[in-house]
């Protein structure tokens, strides 16, 4: 009696568990290109002369944007402010 009850819990469990599979939703289709190969490696070509190809942070080379015109980097901005207003800071260090 007691193996019957085992046999049937296990058989419940495993309709549970197969109730609540799921199919892809929408259904996957497959890939179709609509451009040669060719026609895509001469996209790439015109977006990297004119600077519109976009990179993501794994991309290699990084590519530095220059600064505006008339900006000054970060850095110098920083230290020329502790020059100019070393005063005006109500923050004495630690």
């Amino acid at each position: 009696m007691r193996t019957i009850k085992t046999i049937f819990t296990v058989l419940a469990f495993g309709a549970a568990a197969s109730a609540f599979a799921e199919a892809p939703y929408p259904p996957e289709q497959a890939f179709v290109s609509t451009l040669t190969r060719a026609q895509v490696e001469q996209e790439v070509a015109k977006a990297e002369a004119q600077g519109t190809l976009l990179q993501s942070d794994a991309s290699y080379p990084v590519i530095a944007t220059p600064a505006a015109q008339g900006e000054t980097p970060m850095m110098a901005q920083l230290h020329e402010h502790g020059k100019t207003e070393a005063g005006a800071s109500i923050y004495a260090g630690a």
